[in-house]
């Protein structure tokens, strides 16, 4: 059988170790954070500036960013994730924690368009949509979510409102379920190296454009392995008639990187509380979510706040899938009267 060699890279990490490591990837802010948080806050809220028309020289938190600066480091080339606790969310409108969510993420990079309504602070939150309507996304529905990765270098959420029942993250390495294949199915893992798939646009491509793109689901950088995991998009790619048929080979590799994705020595799970944020490495982890059951109350509806960023440090690293990514959202998602609607104001 082929041999492939493993990766040795610090966002290689298992449940176990990932556990091990809490205190290198979980931030809990002090009074101090706080206070800062809300002076910020007050800065952008006197001039009259809301998300998205401010930026980080609008939001003052230098003390806080040189606190989390190995967090920060950690999340872009170590572990790929940080993970922020104790915002007291009670004292705060949806909409002021969401602009302390804006301007803390403006340190990590610029924002990066989500879909083709040009939304940059994305809602997550049960549309009523279904995952077997071919224009839906995930993010719109209650159902659970497969392990995949997010279209930008960095993706964060705000939890605003839990769900009473489900609702639960779960992330793992990408560089670990690779190395996981390396040892138990190496041609799989070989395959899933020099494979260019079709990934579905899911009815968001630009106008005359292909209704799908081609990318790898690992690529080798010289700052480590990447990956890029939308394998259900891969399989809806297939509804377009000029898409090459997937090999029985495709198949198994694709079916088989989610059996290992899922491996539960690998999965480290947790639920944001509300008020919690957490930025997650696109290029080296996978994340997915358990099904929920709303709350019956629209106002108590499970309702994250998303951000996609395009972080400065990946500028020159950036895997050619992803950059597929950035280039229709900056094309065609990108519109320059974008604007948010805030929960506070609906």
């Amino acid at each position: 059988m082929e041999s492939v060699a493993k990766v040795n890279h610090r966002s290689a990490w298992t449940a176990k170790s990932l556990q091990e490591q809490l205190a290198d990837w979980i931030y809990h802010l002090g009074a101090d954070d706080v206070a800062e948080l809300e002076q910020a806050l007050q800065h952008v809220k006197v001039r009259g500036l809301v998300v998205p028309a401010f930026g980080a020289a609008d939001f003052p938190i230098p003390k806080l960013m040189a606190r989390l600066a190995r967090f920060k480091e950690e999340l872009n080339f170590g572990l790929g994730v940080m993970y922020i606790r104790d915002l007291p969310i009670e004292r705060y409108t949806k909409d002021e924690a969401s602009a302390m969510f804006w301007g803390l993420g403006m340190y990590l990079g610029k924002p990066w368009e989500q879909n083709m309504r040009g939304h940059v602070l994305g809602d997550v939150i049960d549309e009523g949509k279904t995952l077997d309507n071919p224009s839906a996304r995930g993010y719109q529905s209650s159902a659970g979510l497969e392990m995949h990765t997010d279209g930008a270098d960095i993706v964060g959420l705000l939890c605003l409102k839990q769900a009473p029942v489900g609702g639960e993250n779960r992330i793992t390495s990408g560089v670990s379920v690779f190395n996981k294949l390396a040892e138990t199915r190496p041609d799989l893992a070989r395959h899933l190296l020099d494979t260019e798939f079709c990934i579905d646009w899911r009815n968001e491509e630009p106008p005359g454009e292909l209704p799908y793109h081609r990318g790898h689901i690992y690529e080798q950088l010289d700052v480590g392995l990447t990956s890029f995991a939308l394998t259900s998009y891969i399989l809806s790619a297939q509804r377009h008639a000029d898409v090459p048929r997937l090999s029985k080979t495709d198949a198994e590799a694709l079916e088989t990187f989610q059996t290992v994705a899922n491996d539960a020595e690998l999965v480290f799970s947790f639920t944001q509380k509300a008020g919690d944020m957490v930025f997650l490495n696109n290029h080296f982890h996978l994340h997915a979510r358990t099904g929920f059951t709303d709350a019956d109350d629209p106002k108590e509806k499970r309702h994250l706040r998303r951000l996609w960023l395009e972080a400065p440090e990946w500028a020159s690293h950036r895997p050619a899938v992803m950059s597929n990514v950035l280039h229709n959202a900056t094309t065609y998602w990108r519109h320059p009267d974008t604007s948010v609607r805030m929960w506070d104001e609906s």
